[in-house]
């Protein structure tokens, strides 16, 4: 069994009290240093250090450092030291565990926030929760206030844009515990937990293709710099491979803004988005369905179609990402579900494994569902 590298360090230090390298009285090594020592986060180092001072073998004195105690005949009563595998790192504290979001909704997001909160509680932690709205400024500031809050880790849903954001870079180099949910920085070594976005989309197309669409368009937000959307737009080109259809390129629409930011944007910029999806749709006739990259979008859509006399699904079918929840039928979109339940789980687990000095990095590939809705329906041939 791989032994967590809190627990290594902690055995080491303890065998250089056993061996007499470091006596009764003598400094240990700080954080900081046994994190440069080891290659470690300070988080990693600062929790062998508490092991050894609540096992007695160290003593903190605040602003002065850690010390070795006065352990006479102690050492010699320990059976092994890899007894520290029974230990809990956690006896007196309760570790706070952050979470960044860009935005939450019963169509996607509220499952995830309620499954990292009942799997944070489930390890003895509490959850605080940041909500950014898609602002790279209030992103970054709200992982500073949560790393001065004294978190031990922290799960971040990134805004999407070309750019990374220099906060989770950081995060990164300094071996902070951190986990990503949909979304993975391309070419960073950073824990990751996303849906199989190029598999949703390609089976999504392929969905529409076996109802006899061909002339299949698809809308998204800004995809570029951001993994999740990329892997969605590869997804649905490539189901036209596989099957040996023509990809028409100008079928791909990229709306000018994010359905949360599209929210907040004058009516003036609101009605000059519609008005670009409407000419869009004017301009090729020949479209009969539509692969939608998030819900948001998927409305706007619908409503253009209403403004230009048409219906869904007699003149267009639809399929998206997310949902609504609903009990008393089926969903208005035929739409990938996510498993928000699995990626919050996944997520607490990688971020915990972290925080107990596991570093492995690992990208969680979370698989769906394709649900049918009222969205979409076999193309009638023409008479």
């Amino acid at each position: 069994m791989k032994i967590p590298l809190y627990k290594i360090i902690y055995e080491k230090i303890l065998e250089q009290i056993n061996g007499g390298v470091l006596a009764k009285g003598d400094k240990i090594p700080s954080e900081k240093e046994l994190a440069e020592q080891f290659g470690v986060s300070r988080i990693t180092s600062k929790k062998a250090l508490d092991l050894l001072a609540q096992e007695q073998f160290i003593e903190r004195i605040q602003g002065k450092g850690s010390f070795v105690a006065d352990i006479h005949g102690q050492i010699n009563n320990q059976s092994s030291p890899v007894k520290v595998e029974e230990q809990e790192i956690y006896v007196n504290t309760k570790p706070k565990i952050g979470l960044v979001i860009s935005d939450f909704s019963d169509r996607f997001g509220s499952t995830l926030v309620k499954a990292i909160e009942k799997n944070v509680t489930a390890r003895n932690g509490s959850l605080l929760i940041k909500i950014t709205k898609e602002n790279l400024e209030d992103e970054e500031k709200a992982i500073q206030d949560l790393l001065e809050a004294g978190i031990s880790g922290i799960i971040i849903l990134p805004i999407h844009g070309e750019h990374y954001n220099h906060k989770i870079l950081e995060l990164v180099l300094k071996k902070f515990p951190v986990v990503l949910v949909d979304r993975y920085l391309r070419g960073i070594q950073i824990a990751s937990v996303v849906t199989d976005n190029f598999k949703a989309t390609k089976e999504a197309t392929e969905y529409l293709v076996s109802l006899g669409h061909e002339h299949i368009a698809y809308i998204t937000a800004p995809y570029e710099g951001t993994t999740v959307l990329e892997d969605r737009l590869k997804g649905y080109q490539f189901a036209f491979t596989k099957h040996q259809l023509d990809l028409n390129l100008k079928y791909t629409f990229e709306s000018m803004a994010s359905d949360f930011v599209l929210q907040e944007r004058s009516q003036s910029e609101f009605t000059s988005e519609l008005e670009r999806m409407k000419q869009f749709i004017e301009n090729n006739p020949e479209i009969t369905a539509f692969v939608v990259c998030r819900y948001g979008l998927a409305k706007i859509l619908l409503h253009v179609i209403h403004l230009l006399g048409k219906k869904v699904p007699e003149d267009y079918s639809i399929i998206c990402f997310d949902s609504p929840p609903t009990d008393i039928s089926e969903p208005l979109f035929t739409h990938i579900a996510q498993n928000e339940e699995n990626m919050g789980g996944k997520s607490v687990e990688l971020l915990f494994n972290q925080i107990e000095g596991i570093t492995e990095v690992v990208t969680e590939i979370i698989d769906f569902d394709i649900i049918e809705g009222r969205s979409t329906e076999k193309l009638k041939e023409n008479i």
